[in-house]
């Protein structure tokens, strides 16, 4: 491992990085500028969500809020393949994730999946690209405990009254991965909540003992 960030630190030395935010070229072994340090200030929070006919809550931890740099650079590690960007966001997560949360009490990661088809067309599931990276960070075993069975249109393109509907039916949890667990659910971007809540609800379904949540920004804000 040490051998490998020596080799990635030579290569930034060649290929400058550059910022995540705005694009500007920072030094080896950054991802962010000084000035988009200084202007991006994380909400670093513990949000609830509430699962609908339970009564249960759900925590999420969420870094920033979806706006402005942090908008634009989720758009491009989302749709443009600047999965690069996902070291950063699982290095903010997991530190996030181990001031606020108890992360000792998680026996596994997970991400929201996309369906197979928008995970073909995209070639990667934004979400995955974190969780994957968060469980490294965390010394955690990383499962795809979910399947999305079928495609819905995107929930950002629906009023929020038909947000809940969308979600309803289209996740399946696998038992033999769920069951006993404590979960870390991994999501890009929180809006309403529905999706992450609708997943959860699938898992504790099937047998998890616990869901927890954390996500790179939220719309809404509603901490703990």
């Amino acid at each position: 491992m040490k051998f490998k960030k020596i080799i990635l630190f030579c290569l930034e030395l060649i290929f400058p990085p550059h910022c995540i935010f705005c694009d500007k070229i920072v030094a080896p072994g950054t991802k962010i500028c000084q000035g988009c340090v200084c202007a991006i200030k994380p909400v670093s929070a513990v949000r609830c969500m509430n699962l609908p006919d339970s009564g249960q809550n759900i925590p999420c931890a969420v870094l920033y809020s979806y706006e402005d740099q942090v908008r634009d650079s989720i758009i491009r590690f989302k749709f443009y393949a600047e999965k690069s960007n996902a070291e950063f966001y699982a290095d903010q997560l997991s530190e996030l994730i181990g001031n606020r949360m108890n992360a000792s009490s998680f026996d596994v990661v997970t991400a929201v999946p996309i369906s197979h088809e928008r995970k073909k067309g995209r070639g990667y599931n934004q979400s995955e690209l974190i969780a994957r990276k968060i469980a490294e960070k965390l010394n955690l075993p990383y499962r795809e405990c979910l399947e999305k069975i079928r495609d819905n249109p995107e929930q950002h393109l629906l009023p929020r009254t038909e947000r809940m509907k969308n979600v309803k039916g289209i996740y399946r949890a696998d038992k033999d991965l769920a069951a006993g667990e404590s979960v870390l659910l991994i999501d890009d971007i929180v809006t309403t909540g529905f999706t992450l809540c609708e997943c959860a609800r699938v898992l504790l379904e099937n047998g998890a003992k616990a869901v927890s949540c954390a996500a790179i920004a939220q719309v809404e804000r509603t901490p703990c």
